[in-house]
């Protein structure tokens, strides 16, 4: 044991070649000592091997699969599963083929291929074929070559279609005083803003915050604030009326930067009164709202959309996929409401998807896979702008917002307290809070995290529904 520590030391800690050390180890580990013959013959037979081994050539590894594909879940509903992944390193002039393996929990699994004319590309698994509410399946993407040689390969990924939610809420109901709230966002359940006017610890603001607690007075700016949106703490965007046109105010972590009409005015735009605001980034913010203003943020500065033809009305609501993907809708007493959408390019209005006749909308809310909400006097079921009649919700108020934290967890908001959740399957009422009316008593915006539901809006004071899943 004493000469086989010795040695591995020696293995170890010599700046000589590996090979080198294990024969100095051999004839250095010999003696004459009769007690030692055994061990000596074991252990030279052991090194012996292993200096036969270092003569040997072994194979170099096979890199060819370099694993510059990466493939992402890009969003999951109950039904449906879809992936992207990116064009290959390999992947240049001669023809590529990428295989898609979709593994079931079962083991059972499914091929396509596909070629890629662009820098990547995403296949929706159940878009035909539905796939099993709850059930997670594992994705793996190889890209060959025209002689069908493995060239790149990806990470497997795993990913779950959703299930139903529960509708098992528990609501409290809070009066700010004298005010109003208008909408509400937040970064997570214990980092919430609300926007309107209220009265809470500290004193009345335009801008109050949630700490997880209590509601606190938030630094604000000149104006009525009628939206909020936001990526982090540190990029906040409100949006609301300042003398009877548009103001917007943008949240640095430290302080609001202010733009109001005569900025507007400046790069000859007349921007109205602002009721909504959504991005898919800080540099790609939309704001809509009276008169038909729609205004865009590139991360420098705004400037309004011209584009927009046919309408006068007043766009009440925004909410978006991505940058090419956005919805806005008008509201109306006396004409059909107006769906207008862009597509990365233009804005369209698409209200001849809109079913029926005098249907008057004033919230929109779509989940990553394009499907969603349009809800007023009644509510329609978008799929990427096919419009269907919801016949599982009988909502007696009209119906003021609607938001989601995925398609199986939306709330929608009305007159006179209504308060609908909808799991993925089917629809819940909440008439205990339709119960406390009130003189007014409407809700008007809304925030839904995992665990907690934040709705804001007025009676005779300003009221926060907070909902406990």
């Amino acid at each position: 044991m004493i000469i086989f520590l010795a040695s591995k030391i020696s293995f170890v800690t010599s700046s000589n070649p590996p090979c080198l050390d294990l024969q100095k180890s051999i004839i250095t580990n010999r003696g004459n000592s009769m007690k030692k013959i055994f061990l000596n013959f074991m252990f030279t037979t052991l090194l012996l091997a292993a200096f036969l081994s270092c003569n040997s050539v072994e194979p170099p590894p096979d890199d060819s699969a370099a694993n510059t594909i990466t493939l992402t879940a890009e969003w999951t509903d109950l039904y449906r599963i879809n992936v992207k992944w990116n064009r290959a390193k390999a992947d240049t002039l001669e023809p590529f083929t990428y295989r898609l393996t979709q593994t079931d929990e079962q083991g059972n699994k499914t091929t396509k291929e596909f070629i890629i004319t662009g820098a990547d590309t995403n296949y929706t698994a159940g878009e035909v074929d539905s796939l099993p509410m709850g059930t997670r399946y594992w994705f793996n993407v190889e890209g060959y070559n025209s002689e069908g040689k493995l060239k790149d390969t990806s990470r497997t990924l795993s990913a779950k279609t959703l299930s139903p939610t529960s509708h098992d809420i528990v609501w409290q109901i809070d009066t700010l005083g004298n005010g109003f709230l208008y909408d509400v966002w937040g970064v997570d359940e214990n980092n919430v803003w609300a926007v309107g006017a209220a009265n809470v610890q500290g004193g009345s603001s335009g801008i109050i915050k949630w700490d997880g607690n209590n509601w606190n007075v938030f630094p604000s700016f000149a104006g009525i604030k009628q939206g909020i949106f936001g990526f982090d703490e540190n990029n906040i965007f409100v949006v609301g009326d300042y003398t009877n046109r548009g103001v917007v105010g943008i949240w640095n972590g430290s302080n609001w930067t202010e733009y109001r009409d005569d900025y507007f005015i400046s790069r000859g735009d007349t921007v109205y009164p602002l009721r909504s605001v959504w991005g898919s980034s800080p540099t790609d913010v939309w704001a809509v709202g009276d008169n038909g203003t729609i205004i865009h943020w590139d991360g420098s500065e705004w400037r309004k959309e011209q584009g927009i033809v046919g309408t006068n009305n007043s766009f009440w609501d925004l909410w978006g996929v991505d940058a090419n993907s956005i919805y806005t809708v008008t509201g109306s007493l006396t004409n059909h409401s107006q769906l207008w959408y862009y597509d990365g390019t233009l804005w369209k209005n698409i209200s001849e998807n809109i079913p029926g006749v005098l249907k008057n909308f004033y919230t929109v809310w779509v989940d990553k896979s394009n499907s969603g909400f349009i809800a007023g006097n009644t509510v329609l079921r978008m799929n990427r702008n096919i419009l269907t009649e919801e016949t599982g919700i009988n909502a007696l108020k009209v119906l003021t917002v609607v938001r989601g934290n995925g398609f199986n967890d939306v709330i929608f908001g009305g007159q006179r307290g209504t308060v609908f959740h909808f799991n993925g399957v089917e629809f819940k009422e909440y008439p205990k809070l339709r119960a406390y009316e009130g003189p007014l008593n409407e809700i008007l915006g809304a925030q839904v995290f995992g665990n907690k539901i934040f709705l804001v809006g007025y009676t005779d004071k300003a009221l926060v529904y907070i909902g406990t899943k």
